[in-house]
């Protein structure tokens, strides 16, 4: 019992770091809008007031503006984020039947919600998650794996991943393998931290 409780609060550690997301959605920086100069309508005797120079010709003004960075999308941080509602509530009750132990029931929960959606990475980290719990490394490693497959390379899934890979290496006694996964885990977690919270 003890070994399932270890395993299920990897696998909440797992979804709660997937569940930081940023507040309030994705904002400009403040630096890329271009300025505009304030433009003072031709009010002085017979509308005498010259336009800002350059202001007809973008091919002059470019050169002078320092070029924009392109700023990386931020590819999605949990389930929420790409999955409908009807994927979202089983999910819930998957993390609720796990929860309570009940884990057959869980990983059936799971499988509709792959029938939904079968190219959710987040649906099959937690399918891992699950059968780790029950003591089926390998499975649960393939499941991960597959989770890696359809994220995109997304590092906030693939961290989570190699996580579980590496607890699933290390019950089946492959700690040489284990270790790796772990290096893996810190690299793609390193690859997350790049991106806003």
């Amino acid at each position: 019992m003890n070994k399932i409780k270890s395993i299920l609060a990897l696998g909440a550690l797992i979804l709660v770091a997937g569940c930081a997301t940023q507040s309030g959605g994705m904002s400009a920086p403040s630096g890329n809008a271009p300025s505009q100069p304030s433009q003072a309508s031709p009010s002085g005797p017979a509308g005498q007031a010259p336009p800002p120079a350059n202001s007809g010709n973008p091919s002059v003004n470019a050169p002078q503006q320092p070029p924009q960075q392109q700023q990386k999308k931020t590819p999605p941080q949990n389930a929420s984020q790409i999955s409908s509602p009807a994927v979202m509530s089983l999910l819930g009750r998957a993390d609720t039947l796990a929860n309570a132990g009940h884990m057959d029931a869980a990983a059936s929960t799971l499988e509709r919600a792959l029938d939904l959606a079968p190219r959710n990475p987040f649906i099959y980290q937690r399918m891992a998650a699950v059968r780790l719990a029950q003591g089926e490394n390998g499975q649960a490693e393939q499941l991960a794996m597959k989770s890696n497959s359809v994220s995109n390379n997304n590092p906030f899934v693939e961290a989570g991943n190699w996580q579980l890979i590496a607890e699933a290496r290390k019950q089946a006694g492959n700690s040489n393998g284990a270790q790796k996964a772990r290096a893996q885990a810190v690299n793609f977690r390193q690859a997350a931290s790049q991106y806003p919270q």
